[in-house]
């Protein structure tokens, strides 16, 4: 535990060099300002709990599964090839430092970064209703509900991470099929199909997007005749807190797993 702590400690120390990783928590900003610059209905609200809800609602309906998925794909390629690229992994290696010691390091930290990803648009959206004279009302619990969504697509997005990992540097490939495993989440995310399955080991579970619908939407306003329709037909699929993150756990453990001993098989 505390050669992964020092591994961390070198990581962050790297990230001021990497400009990258502070423009990719930057966009998660990029949603949620344009839709309340540039979407009449998102520039009359009601009240601050409306205006909270619908902001809120964008952050974790698009900018989670658009662009936080694929982000962390992204910079993983970066991290876990960084010291190839740069000749230096096998020095790490006469330290001697551990390859998946190493690569859960940069998991952890990708981790973190969804957290602040989902933060920094929380606090943006936070920042616009204050802008606009009204009181957040409500605002500080889906705050959390999106850290909690950001946990979600951290692990959602291991599968392409060790897809990343398995094809060894081939990034194109890696970006391509992350783009398709990203629209294919946010597209089955909203299907009635997978949002209706019962608890259990089915794709409507298993998959990252089904899922954290099928968590954060009950937290959301459901005012009016279309979404108590919508309410009435999907709330008995809803997960709770522990059910969705006891998927989370086991799934990262698997993947996370998988990373650490594919990478350490690879040569220096």
């Amino acid at each position: 535990m505390k050669a992964l702590l020092k591994l961390l400690r070198c990581e962050f120390s790297k990230l001021k060099r990497k400009p990258l990783f502070f423009a990719a928590a930057a966009i998660s900003a990029l949603i949620p300002l344009c839709c309340a610059l540039f979407l009449p209905e998102m520039q009359d609200f009601a009240s601050g709990a409306e205006a909270v809800d619908r902001l809120m609602s964008t952050l974790f309906q698009l900018s989670a599964y658009l662009l936080l998925m694929p982000a962390v794909v992204v910079l993983a390629s970066n991290l876990l090839f960084e010291e190839q690229d740069n000749d230096t992994l096998k020095n790490l290696m006469t330290i001697p430092v551990s390859k998946p010691a190493l690569a859960l390091a940069k998991m952890t930290l990708l981790f973190l970064f969804s957290i602040a990803f989902m933060a920094i648009g929380g606090l943006v959206n936070l920042g616009i209703v204050l802008a606009s004279g009204l009181e957040p009302a409500g605002f500080w619990r889906l705050f959390f509900v999106g850290i909690g969504q950001g946990i979600l697509m951290w692990a959602g997005a291991l599968p392409c991470v060790l897809l990343v990992v398995l094809l060894n540097r081939s990034y194109i490939i890696s970006v391509i099929i992350t783009f398709f495993y990203t629209v294919i989440n946010y597209i089955l995310g909203t299907n009635d199909f997978f949002i209706t399955q019962p608890f259990g080991f089915n794709p409507g579970t298993l998959l990252p997007g089904p899922l954290a619908f099928r968590w954060f939407f009950q937290y959301l306003d459901t005012s009016g005749a279309q979404m108590t329709k919508l309410m009435e037909r999907i709330s008995p699929y809803f997960v709770t807190t522990p059910q969705a993150f006891l998927v989370v756990v086991l799934e990262s453990a698997v993947f996370l797993t998988l990373i650490a001993l594919v990478y350490k098989r690879q040569s220096c």
